[in-house]
């Protein structure tokens, strides 16, 4: 099978994007360090933040450093599309109480203790609910939580926000089929962009909308 050369093009940016976090990780953050580490990813819808944990996950995995990622849309309380229909009954519902964010701080704090695996959620989109997966903590270095609000959450070590804001990332979120002009979607971005947007001053990394990333001043 022939390869798509931009998406090869894409695939290796992001790698030399994410080799790039990693060495500002190493020589500006002592990572690895001798205790267990907790990195959080930030940002907007479509501002890369998923990507971005991913990627960096897998360059400190290759590094030999173990990374165990929890994203947060496994912890809302209720499942996507029950969350939209409760969202379009109640607009003032958007927010980070959707979010279990006692569970997750749960499991930093077991991380933190040693344990050596838990009982996590994870979406089951089809079927429009959570289900019950295990997170192996046994070798993991480093915890990465990545999510809209990860940078509100207690004893991270590290915090990693991406700037670009809903407007910036219109484009690509229209390539990835969101559906970007309806009004209601609009709303919630923009309740979303207020919370999310003072993050930044919780963050020792900033990332631009162009995905050039420098130590927050």
């Amino acid at each position: 099978m022939t390869q798509d050369p931009a998406r090869s093009r894409a695939r290796a940016e992001y790698q030399d994007r994410a080799d790039a976090l990693l060495g500002m990780l190493r020589s500006d953050f002592g990572v690895p360090r001798p205790e267990r580490t907790v990195i959080a990813v930030a940002g907007e819808s479509g501002s890369g933040k998923s990507v971005t944990a991913i990627d960096l996950a897998a360059v400190l995995n290759d590094a030999g450093i173990s990374t165990v990622i929890v994203h947060q849309d496994n912890y809302f309380v209720r499942p996507p599309r029950t969350n939209h229909e409760h969202r379009l009954r109640d607009i003032s519902s958007v927010g980070v109480h959707e979010v279990q964010t006692a569970l997750i701080q749960s499991h930093i704090t077991a991380f933190r203790n040693g344990a050596s695996n838990i009982a996590a959620p994870i979406v089951n989109y089809p079927e429009n609910r959570f289900d019950t997966q295990a997170l192996d903590f046994s070798e993991a270095r480093v915890l990465m939580v990545e999510g809209t609000y990860a940078l509100l959450l207690d004893d991270i070590d590290l915090g990693i926000f991406l700037q670009a804001t809903y407007h910036d990332t219109a484009e690509r979120r229209r390539k990835r089929a969101r559906d970007i002009d309806d009004p209601f979607v609009e709303q919630v971005l923009e309740i979303e962009h207020r919370l999310i947007a003072p993050q930044g001053d919780r963050a020792d990394i900033l990332i631009d909308r162009d995905f050039g990333m420098g130590r927050r001043s």
